[in-house]
């Protein structure tokens, strides 16, 4: 029998001449006995017992059934080691265990045909695998990529691969190839860019950048060139890129990568939503000024209607607005007051979704010695009005 010691490692014994598994979605990886053993051990804990070395145990009878079965001319899949491990148990006399392993199989099975259902796939990748089923609702209803009839034509690993490549681009203007710390450099002569000619043409190591990745890229550029602090012409820095220059970069764009898809981060809803897409814009929290003028009351209005169409929020400070029933020279006749603004901006929020996603949001702000002050403090009262805001 194999001691605990020698189980409890990741390491395939010696004699075991499998080194490799085809998972489901095609790939194939590293065999892992433990994997194996922490299933078994599972089942073991649903049928009643605690014991750890007898999932050990029946591990590596597991791995030698399929060293006999399969040698190392041919690598097994998931399903062909599972069937064996349901076999080594009933072998061994653990019918309990085994109805759970079998259980336990089935209701895995069950998941994974959901989340199939889900995504619209024909099987699920590893990190398909990690999320829950509500999580992968809410990213297919909100994030997913989909086309003019509303089906998917992006997974969860594109997804997060996109945020991540779009997260670590600014890295890039802060090398010492490109970056002047004293801020003196001349602006360089603007060059025409066509990013869809180069779309996953060019890349950060294994990373390619789309369309949009490319317009951000060229964005950044002006921004940092204007700001007297590249170094280099844009055509320089794009052939840094092409020649792969930037490719230690890759290691920044993983590591993002790897957080959100460990569930240990998660970035907020523009970045999900724009990162590496059509509008780029990853900012949640805008703040506009208001003045006391029809024109500027529109202007923002407009100005937030196309923030929230991004997916950001607003908040504005209405005090420069004349209170309700003052006198109106251009027409002779009396102000509406910041309220009944505020229910313009409520309303709009209503009709301009954040990102065609979700509802807007608003912060509003009126100064404490403002004639209106007491009816803004309540003009929330029971909740049936400014339902988009906070004050």
């Amino acid at each position: 029998m194999t001691s605990h010691a020698e189980a409890s490692t990741n390491e395939v014994p010696p004699k075991s001449r499998i080194i490799q598994i085809r998972k489901r979605d095609g790939r194939i990886v590293p065999f892992n006995k433990e994997k194996i053993t922490n299933a078994i051990y599972k089942a073991i804990l649903e049928s009643g017992s605690r014991d750890r070395a007898l999932a050990d145990s029946l591990s590596s009878r597991v791995v030698e059934i399929l060293d006999e079965k399969y040698g190392g001319e041919a690598i097994p899949a998931v399903e062909d080691v599972q069937d064996v491990v349901e076999r080594a148990l009933v072998e061994n006399g653990q019918a309990k265990v085994a109805k759970a392993y079998i259980i336990y199989r089935q209701k895995r099975a069950e998941i994974r045909r959901e989340k199939q259902r889900i995504l619209e796939k024909e099987s699920i990748d590893e990190v398909d695998k990690v999320f829950d089923l509500n999580a992968l609702r809410v990213l297919k209803a909100r994030y997913l990529k989909k086309d003019e009839a509303g089906k998917l034509v992006e997974t969860p690993k594109q997804l997060f691969t996109r945020i991540a490549v779009h997260a670590t681009l600014p890295d890039l203007f802060y090398d010492l190839e490109v970056y002047d710390i004293t801020n003196k450099q001349k602006a360089h002569p603007q060059e025409d860019f066509d990013p869809l000619q180069f779309h996953e043409k060019v890349s950060i190591g294994k990373y390619a950048l789309n369309r949009y990745h490319l317009e951000a890229l060229k964005r950044m550029y002006d921004r940092f060139d204007r700001e007297g602090v590249a170094k280099v012409s844009w055509s320089r820095f794009f052939e840094m890129l092409k020649s792969g220059l930037f490719n230690k970069y890759e290691k920044s764009i993983s590591a993002f990568y790897g957080l959100m898809v460990s569930r240990k981060f998660m970035p907020n809803t523009p970045a999900i939503a724009n990162f590496g897409n059509v509008l780029g814009m990853g900012s949640a929290c805008f703040v506009l000024g208001v003045d006391d003028s029809i024109e500027s009351i529109m202007e923002t209005l407009k100005q937030t209607a196309v923030v929230f169409k991004a997916g950001g929020g607003m908040g504005y400070n209405f005090s420069k607005l004349r209170p309700e029933g003052d006198y109106v020279s251009s027409t002779s006749g009396v102000a509406s007051g910041p309220i009944s603004f505020m229910m313009l901006f409520d309303t709009m929020t209503d009709v301009i979704k954040q990102g065609g996603i979700r509802r807007g949001a608003n912060m509003g702000i009126l100064n404490s010695n403002h004639p209106d002050v007491e009816k803004f403090i309540t003009a929330k009262k029971g909740n049936k009005a400014l339902r988009n805001f906070n004050i």
